[in-house]
């Protein structure tokens, strides 16, 4: 192949590119045209000056255009309603309820306690079996304590609201009167509760009571030290 054909090769190659490149952005051209076209209309019969009010020149930093954004945004929209059939508004069909437990009065009987919102249901037959306390007949309030966590124990009971409020209803006579009278919402726990319990109803020994009656014992003769 002689330079002349070479040359003849390249310059139609490069004809050909051009003509590629202009058809390529002439066709970009017309599809910018075609797509801003109707967006760009503006009637001029629709222009009326007569409610026009002169107004002080603004800023841009006063006065700033949202035009664009404006644009942009219903664009958007009209996109995605031309995409989608479904309404691009459209109220929830289904709604969540979330259920917030009410916080309910507490019972007079259960005043010096703090209890939650939503209290667990006492064991079936509990008063059948709980063990009582008055103060008398012999039953100290260790005892009772004792008895208390056997029937605990027993009836599976691990609620703290539960055996607060089992421990309140064990009280009879005076005890309960005294359990009546202490600070409303004093008592948040089992633990503390037999705490005051044992503070006041404990039997209290006094050792130098202790000692006097162990000097007044005596041996009689017939008996082992």
């Amino acid at each position: 192949m002689n330079p002349k054909e070479i040359y003849e090769q390249i310059r139609l190659l490069t004809w050909i590119i051009i003509q590629e490149v202009m058809f390529f952005l002439f066709h970009k051209i017309l599809l910018c045209i075609f797509y801003f076209k109707d967006d760009f209309e503006f009637d001029f019969h629709d222009l009326s000056f007569e409610n026009v009010k002169e107004t002080p020149p603004f800023t841009l930093e006063q006065q700033p255009s949202n035009a664009a954004k404006d644009y942009h945004t219903a664009k958007e929209e009209s996109n995605i309603k031309a995409n989608h059939p479904i309404p691009v508004h459209i109220e929830p069909i289904l709604s969540i309820h979330v259920h917030v437990p009410v916080p309910r009065k507490v019972p007079e009987r259960y005043k010096p306690l703090v209890l939650p919102p939503v209290l667990n249901p006492l064991p079936k037959n509990h008063l059948e079996y709980l063990p009582r306390f008055d103060g008398e007949n012999g039953v100290t309030a260790q005892k009772h304590i004792q008895a208390f966590e056997d029937y605990l124990n027993i009836f599976e009971v691990e609620d703290e609201d539960v055996s607060i409020r089992l421990f309140a209803l064990s009280f009879q006579s005076e005890v309960r009167t005294w359990f009546k009278a202490l600070p409303e919402a004093s008592i948040s726990n089992l633990q503390q509760f037999s705490k005051l319990f044992l503070d006041r109803w404990m039997i209290q020994i006094n050792f130098l009571s202790l000692i006097e009656e162990y000097d007044q014992l005596k041996r009689l003769p017939n008996e082992s030290v």
